[in-house]
């Protein structure tokens, strides 16, 4: 067929646009993988930014160094003797705290829990109360009024958390660990608006990895993790391998976890100290130290010398 030649012009012109058409589409399309590319990128270093661990401070550092040296936690403030030699635990008094920070110690684990007045007071039961020589109801919180008049153990004196407080200032070297079963943000807002002088001789035990912002952003930046009331599902690997992104002083935990060897080959992937409790006994506590267990929680206040 012979072409005229306005129709070769029309063909020649048609090819062009065709051509030139085809370039806009090969670099529209090249810019569009460029974007996808670059978005994909952008949301790859925001995710593993927000999933990445975050580095401890020189304090938190220094936190645990002292942890460290210490090795002893003592627990409930430590046991006590009365007059005829019988020792008690867990009676967070006034002799107990006063008997164990003259021995040596200087971090001290005090339990913590209000009042049906709504006051926050040293003890771990209510049963362990007297009053006028005879027992509280257990499980029942007395009046503010009434714990004051209160022995621990029908023999000791009971303390409430201003109580502590002021013996924190009268002893700057001392350390407490809180254990108030359970993280109220409340409790933690007063104690930074009422002691924020000593928001850094508190380490804080929070019950859930989810506690930990909560805390931190009151102002606490010493937070060790206790597992004792956690589910299966937040001691896998997995969860506590994310909860070890945060700068935690420690994770904390029975010595039945302690005990099993599978438990410990994951926590140790933590890279994060590890405290055991309680433990009273020489051999164990040996043992414990000696297996990569920084510190324990212990009744016994003879062991820091």
């Amino acid at each position: 067929m012979k072409y005229s030649k306005t129709n070769k012009a029309d063909i020649l012109t048609d090819k062009g646009y065709r051509k030139c058409q085809f370039k806009i589409v090969k670099k529209s399309t090249f810019i569009r993988l460029c974007f996808s590319f670059f978005c994909i990128l952008v949301l790859s270093v925001t995710v593993l930014t927000g999933c990445s661990r975050k580095e401890p401070s020189a304090d938190v550092i220094a936190m645990r160094e002292l942890f460290a040296q210490n090795k002893y936690i003592i627990h409930a403030c430590g046991m006590i003797s009365d007059s005829d030699g019988i020792q008690y635990d867990y009676t967070n008094s006034k002799e107990a705290l006063e008997n164990s920070y003259n021995k040596g110690n200087r971090i001290i684990e005090i339990d913590f829990h209000y009042t049906n007045d709504n006051v926050l007071v040293c003890g771990h039961a209510w049963g362990d109360l007297y009053l006028d020589g005879k027992q509280m109801t257990p499980g029942e919180a007395p009046s503010f009024s009434d714990f004051l008049k209160c022995k621990v153990q029908d023999k000791f004196t009971v303390m409430t958390f201003d109580d502590v407080a002021a013996f924190m200032t009268q002893h700057e070297d001392m350390i407490v660990v809180t254990d108030t079963k359970e993280t109220d943000i409340e409790t933690y807002k007063m104690i930074a608006s009422k002691y924020p002088n000593l928001i850094n001789r508190f380490v804080v035990q929070i019950y859930h990895a989810n506690e930990y912002d909560d805390i931190n952003k009151v102002g606490f930046p010493y937070i060790i993790y206790t597992l004792y009331e956690t589910e299966d599902s937040e001691r896998t690997k997995s969860a506590l391998l994310k909860a070890s992104k945060k700068p935690l002083i420690g994770f904390t935990f029975h010595t039945e976890l302690a005990d099993s060897r599978e438990f410990m080959e994951i926590i140790k992937e933590t890279d994060t100290p590890l405290f055991v409790h309680t433990v009273n006994k020489d051999t164990e506590i040996e043992k414990y130290l000696s297996d990569g267990i920084s510190a324990v929680y212990t009744d016994r206040y003879d062991l820091i010398n």
